[in-house]
């Protein structure tokens, strides 16, 4: 596993996933989201690989990420939250997102369901 963080989110890589933690308060914009990006870009290159958005802290995620760029080799997503707010959110955000997607109130879950996936 490697672990880079920037002044906005933790990025944990791992073979198949990668878990992502936005910080608290932060609103993860098209340009934070293009940060990332080049960092799966760098690790992954052209490798499937799924993500985890581990939302344990409250921040706000633009539309535009799921709109423009996405990755081919990215073949799903899971939300992981114990928040009701953000399983409604996550509904939202669903419906911008053409793969895979997957919902989980704990963080071991998430992993397994990654872990298993290919």
């Amino acid at each position: 596993m490697q672990l880079h963080t920037t002044d906005f989110c933790s990025i944990e890589l791992f073979e198949n996933y990668v878990i992502i933690t936005v910080n608290e308060g932060v609103n993860l914009t098209l340009d934070k989201a293009n940060i990332i990006r080049k960092k799966l870009r760098s690790y992954y290159k052209d490798q499937k690989f799924l993500l985890i958005s581990n939302r344990e802290n409250n921040h706000e995620v633009s539309d535009d990420i799921y709109k423009q760029g996405q990755l081919s080799n990215m073949k799903a997503i899971a939300i992981v939250s114990k928040k009701k707010t953000e399983r409604d959110k996550a509904i939202i955000e669903q419906k911008l997102f053409d793969k895979s997607f997957a919902f989980f109130e704990n963080l071991e879950e998430a992993k397994s369901w990654a872990q298993s996936y290919f």
